[in-house]
């Protein structure tokens, strides 16, 4: 009887992972309704589980700066469309996230490949509809104070704000994980 419970186990265990794999494999495929194609260059006798890379850490979250053993936080900046011009939005860049190093890469003093300034939906678009599906790009908004990430799937372009109202960077509404920096997200995220 144990053994059976046992081999029943392990039965169900594989079975979670296969369903895991498959849902992670199809996303893009589910999303409008479409079946991907996870078999192409498997042959049916290719029943070796699916390897894949190692996610990447969670990054931890910066303790507050203290003072009179009070925690302060930055101020937040103001997210309104109607009243954010594009001068405004320059000077929020040069005076809050310029010195952050927002846009730059991690290890050199160069601004990354992904950072794209101050673009328009519609140009980040023109941009990822000559490149391969998985291309994305950061880009200033030009609406708001903050970023975008302009995504090219095989569905078309989508584009995610990231918060940067504090101290570090996140994605609106889709994960709560912060990022000291910019490219930290980014190649977490990656």
């Amino acid at each position: 009887v144990q053994k059976s419970k046992a081999a029943d186990e392990k039965r169900r265990s594989l079975a979670r992972q296969a369903r895991d794999d498959y849902r992670r494999l199809s996303l893009q495929g589910i999303h409008r309704g479409k079946q991907a194609d996870i078999s192409k260059g498997a042959t049916a006798g290719d029943r070796r589980p699916l390897q894949y890379p190692p996610l990447p850490p969670k990054p931890k979250l910066l303790p507050p700066a203290m003072a009179n053993g009070r925690a302060i936080r930055k101020e937040g900046i103001q997210r309104t469309i109607s009243n954010s011009t594009e001068e405004s939005i320059i000077k929020w860049f040069k005076e809050e996230q310029f010195p952050l190093r927002a846009g730059y890469q991690k290890t050199a003093d160069t601004i990354a490949p992904w950072f794209h300034g101050i673009l328009t939906s519609k140009k980040a678009e023109e941009l990822l509809n000559k490149t391969v599906p998985g291309s994305f790009l950061v880009r200033v908004s030009e609406k708001i104070k903050g970023y975008v990430l302009s995504y090219r799937s095989v569905e078309g372009c989508k584009h995610f704000l990231i918060d940067a109202s504090s101290d570090s960077y996140s994605f609106l509404g889709v994960d709560q994980l912060q990022h000291s920096m910019l490219a930290d997200l980014v190649d977490y995220h990656k």
